[in-house]
């Protein structure tokens, strides 16, 4: 006997996040199961036919793994798919880059996590094509999981697959060269632009992107060939460079030049050990503060940015006792001033080695 429902009656709540999708994702209550859910509503029109309506779900459901967000079912109704996973209460990694800056040891453990679900997909031929900030989800264990693949293809027989279409900011060199083609190496580039966010903050990309006058793939071209965008060598001044090296070899406009393995990524990430618990908090425009929580959890340490009256940059270090406030200046970490807030970030980078 086949039976036909539409949504299992789940109660379909308020809308959830909605960067640089094509669907509506809502926060859904299952009353028979008394939990909640989170619900991608796919309209029908998007398909070319009938065999692709639950191309996404069958791709979830295959790669089943502690850093994939897992699908719990699938269904439809006249007009619409819906995919049902788990609600994550702690939303995106995108998210968590709005409401603060992360520590090197949350980049590095936040990157491992992403990069073990998506080495899974490969392992399975299957390419990502959307790896971003808003695709990664933070889980009630505090692991980052790999989330949407409505743009997700397998390789073909040749070793390349063909997305219906690639968002702006992630776009990489071989989107422009059908000679080359998409593959794996797809993954690697956006996996090292997502780190590259990571490191530098969330909107950091975006403001780079719309310094530029992009009204058409020939101008995107023209700045990705020119190596203009990303800027593969402006970091903030902790970040470590051996983090630096990974996320611009696997930027590289040439695939081949790229990491050949996210496994190979990972096993780099893996042996990164310096600057672990500094963090950056930009305050105001004219006031920010590099700031390290000593691993007992006694002292802070502050190196802090100011703009004086005089339109100099002055930095400040202090050791800062937890228990009570107390505070006691780090001479090394005093300057007089420095012209521009680059140089004062320069300044910083050399402080942290000395």
């Amino acid at each position: 006997m086949i039976v036909t429902n539409t949504l299992l009656q789940l109660q379909i709540q308020e809308e959830i996040g909605h960067e640089g999708r094509n669907s509506k994702v809502n926060k859904a209550y299952d009353p028979q199961l008394a939990t909640m859910f989170v619900v991608k509503k796919i309209p029908k029109s998007d398909f070319s036919s009938v065999n692709e309506f639950f191309i996404e779900a069958q791709m979830l459901y295959a790669v089943q793994h502690p850093n994939i967000m897992g699908i719990k079912y699938a269904t439809q109704d006249e007009h619409s798919i819906y995919l049902a996973m788990d609600y994550l209460k702690k939303g995106s990694l995108n998210a968590l880059l709005e409401e603060r800056s992360l520590t090197v040891r949350e980049i590095i453990k936040y990157s491992l996590e992403f990069l073990s679900g998506i080495h899974f997909m490969h392992t399975k031929n299957l390419v990502h094509f959307d790896i971003k900030p808003t695709n990664i989800l933070i889980n009630d264990a505090d692991k980052a999981v790999v989330t949407d693949f409505g743009l997700s293809k397998y390789l073909n027989e040749q070793g390349f697959a063909y997305p219906e279409k690639l968002y702006d900011l992630n776009i990489p060199m071989e989107a422009f060269d059908k000679a080359v083609g998409f593959s794996l190496y797809t993954d690697i580039y956006q996996a090292g632009l997502t780190i590259y966010r990571m490191c530098n903050g969330n909107n950091f990309l975006r403001e780079q992107y719309n310094k530029f006058e992009i009204s058409t793939g020939e101008d995107l071209l023209e700045i990705l060939k020119k190596e203009k965008f990303p800027k593969k060598e402006a970091y903030l001044p902790h970040i470590p460079v051996k983090l630096r090296n990974i996320i611009k070899k696997s930027l590289a406009i040439d695939p081949i030049k790229r990491y050949e393995t996210i496994l190979d990524m990972i096993n780099e990430i893996s042996l990164i050990d310096e600057y672990l618990d500094w963090s950056y908090n930009e305050i105001t425009n004219e006031h920010s503060e590099f700031v390290k929580q000593n691993e007992d959890s006694t002292n802070t340490l502050k190196i802090v940015l100011t703009k004086s009256d005089e339109n100099v940059w002055l930095t400040e270090g202090f050791k800062i006792k937890n228990s009570d406030g107390k505070r006691t200046k780090v001479t090394k970490w005093n300057s007089d001033g420095y012209n521009t807030k680059d140089e004062a970030f320069k300044a910083i980078e050399k402080l942290l080695k000395a």
